[in-house]
Formats: C-alpha cells, structure tokens, sequence
C-alpha cells in the first residue's frame, strides 16, 4: 500500500492510497482465470510504491492537478515497473521478491512471460486513456528499460566497460521510469513544458541515485542491514560503478581475479578492491546527481510540494548511509563522502571513464 510518509511526502488527497490499488488491480486483471491466478498476489505484494508516490508528488508542484488523471498515471507506471520485474526476475532464475514466489518459479516460464507483457499493456492502456502525451511517456520508458538491460545483459563479464558506459545502461534500466513517474506527475499538475522537462530531469537524477546507492551497498552493507543480497552481483558478471572503478585504477589485479567461476577467495579480495578504490568514486557520482536533482527542482515555482520532493534524494541517501552500512566501511565511507562534497570544479555528471 502506497505509504508516502516514509519518503517524507505527503498526499494530496487521502483516498489516493485506495484509488491506487483499485486501478492497479482492476486493470491489471487477466481475464484467463490462470494467469489472472499468478498476477493476483504480484499486483498486491507489500511494497513502497514508489514510483506512484512520485506521480503523486510531482503533480502536487502545479497548482492544477487532477486527481482521476493521477491515479491513472500512478498505476500505469506502477504496471509497467511490475513488468519489468517479472522479465527480469525470469532472467535472473529468482525465486522470489519481497517474500512472494516469482512468477515463472510459481506458474512456469510461459506464464511469467505472457504475464509481464499483460502487465505492460495494461499500464500502456491506462497511460493512453489519460493523453497520448502520457503514452508516449510510459512506452519511451519502456524501451529505455529494454535497452539499458540489453546494455547490462552484453557487458557481463566485461572488463572494457568505462564507468560512462554503465552509467548509460543505468539510465535507461533505473532512472527511466522514475524520470517518466516525475513527467506523468507534472502532467497531471498542469504545469508548463519547461517545468515538466525539469521535473523529468529529478526524477532521473533520482533513478540514478537509487542505482548507485545500491552499487554501494554491494561492497559495505550485508544482507541483514541491506534486507537484500550483498557481494552478490560481481559473481553474476554484473560489474557495477565501484567493480568498474577499481579495474580502472587496478587493471591487472581486477582482470585476474574477476570472470566466470569464481573462487569464494578471488570474490572476496575483488570486492576488498572494489571497497578500497571503488567507494570514493561512487560518493563522487551520488553527490553529482544530488546537485543535479537540486538544480532541476529549482527551475520550479516554490511550494510545500516541492520543497518536500526536492528534499527526497538527499534524505534517502543520508537516511541509508547513517543506517544500513556495515561499521566496519564507515570510517571509510566517511572520508569518501567528505571528500565528494568538497568544494571543486564543475561538477558535471558523466565525466568519468
């Protein structure tokens, strides 16, 4: 259930939350009783709902919102990341998400498949009954998704790959549908192109953001603070911002260790590289794409609602940081994260290869 107090949001009506499910749910309906069985328990599985929290949000910055068009808008994108997860859930042979049996590991292969493509279309449709403007939004975030994990699927195992290419990858497979979450939003709320494109440019600031906090956790959280698998993606050939800049700076070393088949050992010493040259890059790219979300806000009229949106990323990264990482890296993720909001030159993102 959509619960945006824990984001330091508030919504603009309270009977969003309710609004929200029933649309999930009535369009996400199958109507083959099979399927319609397996989705059942995806569409009402316990989560944020963050990216509906983002609709909401943003929309609240106009001073026209419209509330029918919101929901719409909130569960379109909520069915189309719910797709996303399925897909890449039977990519990943998962067995479960957020204490629910994966889709193909509870239906089969042919259901997982036919279920993400349902849910997909049944996000597009709502999009469509809103404003082809919104369509458009939804399906562009779509086949950025398909692209960024195209990117990620070729560059397993790859050492060539510069921390631009995988932050071009990330772009597309994180940061799309919250950037089209943050350009529903200001649809609905009747603003103006310009601050539309703005909050388009948080909201992918913030996808970013969420991709790279989450590289971090790899290397200095554990699974019971982090609530999810840690040291996990280096064996799997996923070679995230602090794996990338550790064989930047460790060529020889890294390429020796990393690849398929990996020792318990060579994990381990891989991973205390990645910590010891990785982390000060990561806090380097998550303090750029704080300004970023900041400067974009900023080309918005003040209000409470985006005072509230424009202090998320920041407080969902300080939140993480003072909680979930291992004491053991938090003198070392100290000193990275001073060292990254120091004061130096232009500070533009991307610039790291």
């Amino acid at each position: 259930m959509l619960n945006p107090a824990r984001l330091g949001l508030t919504l603009p009506d309270e009977t969003l939350p309710e609004r929200l499910e029933t649309a999930i749910a009535t369009a996400g309906h199958c109507p083959e009783p099979w399927l319609d069985s397996g989705l059942g328990p995806l569409l009402t599985r316990a989560g944020k709902r963050l990216r509906p929290a983002l609709v909401f949000a943003a929309a609240g910055c106009g001073t026209a919102m419209d509330l029918a068009k919101a929901v719409s808008c909130a569960a379109a994108v909520e069915l189309i990341h719910l797709s996303s997860l399925v897909h890449d859930d039977l990519m990943d042979d998962a067995d479960s998400r957020g204490g629910v049996q994966t889709l193909h590991v509870s239906m089969g292969l042919e259901a997982a498949v036919l279920g993400g493509d349902h849910l997909m279309a049944a996000g597009g449709r709502l999009a469509s009954a809103v404003s082809a403007a919104a369509a458009d939004t939804c399906l562009e975030a779509y086949a950025d998704m398909c692209t960024g994990q195209a990117r990620e699927t070729a560059n397993r195992f790859r050492t060539d790959v510069t921390v631009d290419g995988y932050l071009h990858a990330v772009n597309g497979k994180t940061a799309a549908v919250m950037r089209a979450s943050c350009k529903l939003g200001g649809l609905c709320g009747g603003l103006p192109d310009t601050q539309v494109d703005a909050l388009a440019r948080f909201g992918e600031s913030l996808g970013m953001l969420f991709q790279l906090v989450d590289d971090l956790m790899d290397v200095v959280s554990t699974e019971q603070l982090w609530s999810k698998p840690v040291e996990h993606d280096l064996a799997n050939g996923v070679y995230t911002v602090c794996v990338l800049a550790a064989i930047r700076q460790q060529p020889v070393r890294m390429r020796a260790l990393l690849g398929p088949g990996m020792t318990p050992e060579q994990v381990s010493e891989a991973y205390a590289l990645a910590r010891q040259y990785g982390v000060p890059t990561a806090m380097d790219l998550i303090e750029r794409y704080l300004r970023e979300a900041d400067r974009a806000m900023a080309a918005l009229p003040s209000s409470p609602a985006r005072s509230q949106l424009a202090a998320l990323p920041r407080r969902y990264v300080t939140n993480v940081l003072e909680r979930l990482v291992d004491p053991r890296y938090r003198t070392l993720l100290a000193a990275a994260s001073a060292a990254a909001t120091r004061p130096g030159p232009a500070d533009s993102v991307g610039v790291l290869v």
